[in-house]
């Protein structure tokens, strides 16, 4: 089989939640048929004890068989085919749950204690954990303020962001952001609009790293260079960074109208010699003699 088919294979197995080992012992197994587990272990490359142990958890999830002739255990790849119809059924297990989870929050809620005025504080570990932040900021039932290095959120969640803008966009969730100035935030500020956003830049000495996200009375803040968040709700806390925000957002129209100039400039700059940077001189063509 070609390699890069074969890589693509053992890929796809460790995305549905098969280790390495996991994928490289299903593939061989089901490259060499029903076979005793000495066979399978010299196919996949790995020690016979060790082979024991990966058939056995690839059995309890579903991807091998086995059967036992003159007393030696013979194990089985289950058909690719029957693989994809747990998936399908997994997915539709995982969706009743998601349902029946849904129609249930609000009895959950009402189990809730009252809010007793003390901060609560929720800390969120790794890029999932960031994300589940930024999910909290979809319940909002004001505006959003933030300050945020759009550039690394980009980079960390590519994919998650676009499908945020048009979610919050549709709940009709406005936002007041402040980015440091680059070109993406600059082509990220055209979106304003459409997006339900005003934002402010401010010169790139300002890249603070972290992201401050003010809502209702939660004060949220990421760090996307550690990968991890803390959710503060308190009101206390809450009017005071709102406050703090607003006069930070006032300050910021005389940066925001020289930055943007800047970049613009720089922009026209580059579409008319994309070669040319900034205090570059062209060398004339020497004359032919």
């Amino acid at each position: 089989m070609d390699l890069q088919i074969l890589q693509k294979l053992l890929q796809t197995l460790k995305d549905i939640g098969l280790s390495a080992n996991e994928a490289n012992t299903y593939v061989g197994l089901l490259s060499v048929g029903s076979n005793p587990v000495s066979v399978i272990a010299k196919t996949a490359g790995i020690n016979r004890c060790t082979c024991y142990t990966i058939l056995e958890k690839l059995m309890n999830k579903g991807f091998v068989s086995s059967f036992i002739k003159d007393r030696i255990s013979y194990y089985t790849a289950v058909e690719p085919k029957y693989l994809l119809q747990q998936l399908k059924n997994t997915r539709f297990e995982l969706e009743d749950r998601i349902s029946n989870l849904g129609n249930c929050i609000a009895g959950f809620e009402l189990l809730k204690k009252e809010y007793n005025g003390k901060p609560k504080v929720v800390f969120f570990e790794g890029i999932a954990g960031v994300q589940n932040i930024m999910e909290d900021t979809l319940n909002s039932k004001g505006f959003i303020r933030a300050y945020a290095s759009l550039g690394e959120l980009t980079s960390l969640l590519p994919d998650y962001f676009p499908s945020y803008y048009k979610r919050r966009t549709a709940k009709g969730i406005f936002v007041k952001s402040i980015y440091p100035a680059d070109e993406t935030s600059l082509q990220h500020r055209e979106r304003d609009k459409e997006e339900l956003r005003e934002s402010r830049l401010v010169p790139k000495e300002f890249d603070f790293h972290l992201d401050f996200l003010i809502y209702d009375d939660k004060v949220a803040i990421t760090s996307l260079v550690e990968k991890f968040g803390v959710l503060i709700e308190s009101h206390e806390m809450a009017e005071s960074h709102k406050k703090i925000f607003d006069f930070i957002w006032e300050g910021t129209k005389q940066y925001d109208k020289i930055v943007s100039d800047m970049l613009k400039e720089k922009k026209q700059t580059h579409k008319r010699d994309p070669h040319e940077s900034p205090g570059y001189s062209k060398i004339p063509a020497r004359k032919k003699e």
